[in-house]
């Protein structure tokens, strides 16, 4: 589908439908207290966030499997992202951050430099 045309403006709307009427539930008004809207689709992630094809993270079931961990085989190198654990979205990254933050710095370290500051 061409991103310029009409077809694909009219499917953006039609899977974004779905996330406003979610949303409809808890907050009845936001389309009229929305500002500005953004609908991004797999092309937006392949053209912005350079995926192939879009991707978002891999496809792992909870049946089979976790997400890889961090770890990598260079020493002091870490992962984090969608592609590790816990997994896709933004929260799970922002997490992957911190697992990976706190692999680094653990918190006991951290306490100890409160300490040593006089916090």
């Amino acid at each position: 589908m061409d991103r310029r045309s009409q077809e694909y403006e009219q499917q953006k709307r039609s899977r974004a439908e779905v996330m406003w009427q979610a949303v409809e539930r808890i907050i009845p008004d936001i389309r009229s207290r929305c500002e500005i809207q953004l609908v991004g689709t797999p092309l937006t992630h392949e053209r912005f966030l350079r995926r192939y094809r879009g991707s978002y993270g891999p496809a792992i079931s909870a049946a089979s499997g976790l997400f890889p961990g961090h770890g990598t085989p260079l020493p002091g190198l870490m992962c984090c992202g969608d592609s590790t654990f816990p997994g896709i979205g933004l929260p799970a990254v922002a997490a992957s951050g911190m697992i990976v933050a706190n692999t680094l710095a653990p918190v006991s370290q951290h306490l100890a430099m409160l300490d040593r500051v006089g916090l």
